[in-house]
């Protein structure tokens, strides 16, 4: 995803403010903190100077991202931050698969047999001549999970597909790792009915297979909880 909302030619002016721009990254900007994905070298990266109060966003790693040009843009400059969380579901668990074409469709009975798929895009709403509306996704990969996999457990999704501000991003995040560690009880859970009921898979390399994607369903719910309580905390040091 771009990091900005709208594309557009390059004038003159810009240009030149360019310039200045990569100026002032040079003499008047000293990284405070980059609050991004790191695992990924090309991850998206929030980095902000607390003194001189002002960030960019950009591309790739902390250590070169003034060789970008990223536009600088001042904490009162800031009219709002918000986190977008988009959330659908799909049958399938592949990478590349695409939304189901009617959301509305999926069945109470059918919670359990799909796959929900969740991005968290960051926005920025701001006065700057040339970045009004800055949007990048915070997590590198769309996550997958399964929320309702569980017999203990019947949900529709996280619950979380909309727009959050301010105090309510923090609850959101709160509650997902709250319903995470609910999982993670339902897992054990279930494990040990299914060794009374004998309904666990009989070979050794099955079992392992159906524990390691159980686990990894859970630590997936953990991560947006992650994304979103770091939304948060850029949200708090813009003051909004």
């Amino acid at each position: 995803m771009g990091i900005f909302k709208t594309t557009h030619k390059v004038t003159d002016d810009e240009r030149n403010f360019q310039k200045e721009n990569l100026k002032r990254l040079e003499s008047e900007f000293d990284m405070t903190k980059a609050m991004g994905v790191k695992k990924f070298r090309d991850a998206m990266q929030f980095i902000y100077d607390k003194d001189r109060r002002c960030f960019v966003v950009v591309e790739g790693p902390e250590e070169t991202f003034k060789l970008k040009n990223p536009y600088i843009i001042d904490f009162d400059q800031v009219k709002d931050a918000y986190v977008e969380v988009e959330e659908f579901w799909t049958e399938k668990m592949g990478k590349f698969e695409i939304k189901a074409p009617m959301q509305n469709s999926l069945k109470m009975g059918d919670f359990d047999k799909v796959f929900w798929r969740y991005n968290i895009i960051m926005h920025f709403e701001t006065t700057h001549p040339y970045a009004k509306h800055i949007e990048y996704q915070m997590n590198y990969n769309t996550i997958i999970t399964r929320v309702s996999g569980l017999r203990l457990i019947s949900k529709r999704g996280l619950e979380l597909n909309g727009e959050y501000r301010g105090e309510e991003i923090k609850k959101q995040s709160e509650r997902i790792a709250e319903f995470a560690e609910q999982q993670q009880e339902a897992v054990g859970k279930e494990k040990m009915l299914d060794i009374v009921t004998g309904n666990r898979p009989d070979s050794i390399l099955d079992k392992m297979t159906v524990d390691y994607f159980e686990q990894k369903f859970v630590d997936r719910m953990n991560n947006i909880s992650k994304h979103l309580d770091r939304a948060y905390r850029i949200c708090k040091v813009l003051g909004k």
